[in-house]
């Protein structure tokens, strides 16, 4: 892993690009807006379009290309190791940072915290259909957040110091999510510290069979990664895929209700959300019964 600059910029933020443009360009605007001291590493395996646009455009990035299709959580490992920051922060092509984002994570590492998050916030709001993946995605993490240690953070607005990364090394090299990530750094005594008003804006909207397709592989990409810390068990949870509906549709009711707040967009979204669950608990099925295949690199 790349030794971090003590001279140079204090926030290196990794992005992983998978989408392309006009995302990754709406994404590198708001950095170069809201957030211009930061080392800038975009991960791609797009197209050689989007990389030559972002050389023309942002000629200060640091672009890592890569001609072979590569899962998200890999990109952002190939981000982490380029990066040079005592501070690396995760988000993805879609996303859309805040002003007051880098400031408020710096900050917070500063005050002594390894890892540090903040909510997510829904910007493409002009259909129920994105408002379903809204929820389904982001309820547990969407705003409002409390200041101070939670139980998890979202993948696409995190960053770590130099020994929250070390302490992941290994998870990082085989391309783990955050469920797996986030748990071994409480084990080894990090908080995840969430600062309320470090928010990424998260615009991209879905066409329905585009998000459902994208339900299916991420739930079966999931799964089929557990397969080998779960062993025969495997085959329970493959039978116990069905729970999954009302099971995640009471977490998700309860993350929008408790807030107070979006709640008849989430009553307008209940029928395509239900819609989701249901091919997120077939995706997994699938993955726990016939593990992962190339799932993983579909997930966008």
């Amino acid at each position: 892993m790349t030794e971090p600059d003590r001279s140079g910029p204090v926030l290196s933020v990794v992005i992983a690009s998978v989408n392309g443009m006009p995302y990754l360009g709406r994404c590198l605007d708001a950095l170069a807006a809201r957030c211009p001291q930061a080392e800038v590493v975009v991960a791609d395996w797009t197209d050689e379009a989007t990389r030559a646009e972002v050389r023309r455009r942002w000629p200060s990035v640091k672009l890592l290309s890569f001609d072979e299709p590569m899962a998200i959580p890999e990109l952002r490992a190939q981000g982490v190791f380029a990066a040079t920051a005592p501070v690396v922060a995760l988000i993805e092509d879609h996303c859309l940072v805040t002003p007051p984002w880098g400031e408020r994570l710096t900050a917070a590492h500063a005050a002594g915290h390894g890892v540090v998050g903040g909510p997510i916030r829904n910007v493409a709001t002009s259909r129920v259909r994105d408002w379903a993946a809204f929820f389904c995605e982001y309820s547990a993490v969407m705003e409002p957040m409390p200041e101070g240690p939670v139980d998890g953070l979202p993948g696409m607005n995190v960053s770590y110091g130099r020994d929250a990364l070390a302490a992941i090394d290994d998870l990082l090299r085989e391309g783990r999510w955050e469920n797996w990530l986030h748990p071994r750094l409480r084990e080894r005594g990090f908080d995840l510290w969430c600062e309320p008003s470090a928010i990424v804006e998260h615009d991209k909207g879905f066409e329905l069979g585009e998000f459902l397709w994208q339900r299916y592989h991420y739930s079966r990409s999931y799964a089929g990664m557990r397969n080998p810390e779960l062993g025969p068990r495997r085959v329970l949870y493959a039978l116990g895929t069905p729970l999954l509906l009302p099971l995640l549709y009471w977490r998700m009711a309860r993350n929008v209700f408790s807030r107070r707040r979006l709640r008849r967009e989430f009553l307008l979204a209940t029928p395509l959300v239900l819609a989701y669950i249901a091919v997120w608990a077939f995706g997994e099925s699938v993955g726990y019964a016939f593990g992962a295949g190339r799932s993983l690199l579909k997930v966008r």
